[in-house]
């Protein structure tokens, strides 16, 4: 990439806690400053995120932001004095309350590009505030998948669509494995996210009493935390179910985790972007989920996994049976799953259409 390419680009992220839009924005940044972009980063001094950045030696401004910190005068200055110092020219946000703390500088530092990326699917509120944001600060809108930009234009249209906006995927890293079948004595079923209500990971509960009774020889792993946790393992306690679904808890080795399972399921009631379903396709896994929010755009049915009427439980069983007694299937499906990431979320590819579409 030419120097005349490059840009001063700025990462607005003040989440503590690591999820997938702070892996989506430390991802990218580190990307942009492989290719060259002076990249600056605007993030909270208790977050993970920082950790991470400092050691990939990227600069920071330190903000601690809640819901009401676009109330701050002295927040807003800060950072529009940062934005103006370091000649910012694109500024990216993920979130609703960075984007108002945030917008507000961008706007007060002039700054020419202001994107919003948009990574849940759930219906933004058609407030004054938001529509003065949506109209006169943001310059461009990014969603994560067709299914959250439908939720964008269901009160934003007339806004959005005199704006430059594009759906561009999550980038993945691809696994140096080959991502070799495995060869379990057991089935094993994985499943990973946080433990919350949205990933509803309390069906794989009654979808494992239904595998029982058909003498299946499985195990389920679901690997993640959250304020579900020792709810779920009652439930499974409760149910006797223990030698059948496992909690891991925090996995820090995915690609190892993923290795070790044979199918992966999502039980989540909506997804803005099955991130772990993209995921498991780069280790050539058969993927399952329900027919709801952006599932469809990752999941080729009978292609390389099943979407399941949503919640169905008995069909979901019904294709894990199929999947459990056919291993030339699994490995099927997980070729095609692996060629669909490759020409969907591949990292540098994802990038380059940022890199692209903040350029318009």
């Amino acid at each position: 990439m030419s120097r005349q390419n490059t840009q001063n680009i700025c990462f607005f992220n003040t989440t503590t806690f690591w999820g997938g839009g702070e892996k989506w924005h430390f991802d990218t940044a580190c990307l942009a400053q492989q290719n060259g972009h002076r990249v600056f980063f605007v993030c909270s001094p208790n977050s993970v995120l920082k950790e991470k950045l400092q050691e990939k030696g990227i600069e920071t401004l330190t903000v601690s932001n809640k819901k009401l910190g676009f109330l701050s005068l002295r927040k807003i200055r800060s950072i529009t004095r940062f934005l103006k110092d370091k000649q910012i020219q694109s500024v990216i946000f993920n979130n609703p309350a960075d984007l108002k703390l945030g917008g507000l500088a961008a706007y007060s530092a002039k700054t020419p590009v202001v994107v919003y990326r948009r990574g849940i699917a759930v219906e933004v509120k058609k407030k004054t505030f938001t529509q003065w944001l949506f109209k006169k600060v943001i310059t461009h809108f990014i969603f994560n998948s067709n299914a959250t930009r439908a939720l964008m234009l269901k009160n934003f249209s007339s806004i959005i669509e005199q704006k430059n906006h594009q759906v561009i995927y999550n980038a993945i890293d691809f696994p140096k494995s080959k991502g070799l079948t495995t060869d379990n004595a057991r089935f094993v079923i994985g499943n990973a996210g946080r433990i919350v209500a949205q990933k509803a990971q309390h069906y794989l509960i009654e979808i494992a009493k239904i595998l029982i009774a058909k003498q299946l020889d499985f195990e389920i792993q679901i690997a993640g935390e959250g304020p579900k946790f020792d709810t779920l393992k009652q439930l499974i306690e409760e149910e006797n179910l223990s030698q059948h679904i496992t909690l891991l808890g925090f996995v820090k080795d995915m690609d190892n985790f993923m290795e070790g399972i044979d199918v992966f399921v999502s039980t989540a009631i909506w997804e803005g972007f099955g991130f772990v379903l993209a995921e498991a396709m780069t280790h050539k896994k058969p993927c399952l989920a329900f027919n709801i929010s952006s599932n469809p755009e990752l999941i080729q049915p009978n292609e390389t996994g099943y979407l399941i009427p949503p919640f169905q439980l008995n069909v979901f069983a019904e294709k894990l049976l199929l999947l459990a007694n056919d291993k030339d299937l699994r490995k099927k499906m997980g070729e095609k799953a692996y060629t669909f990431a490759q020409l969907n979320f591949e990292k540098q590819k994802q990038f380059e259409k940022l890199i692209s579409f903040i350029s318009s």
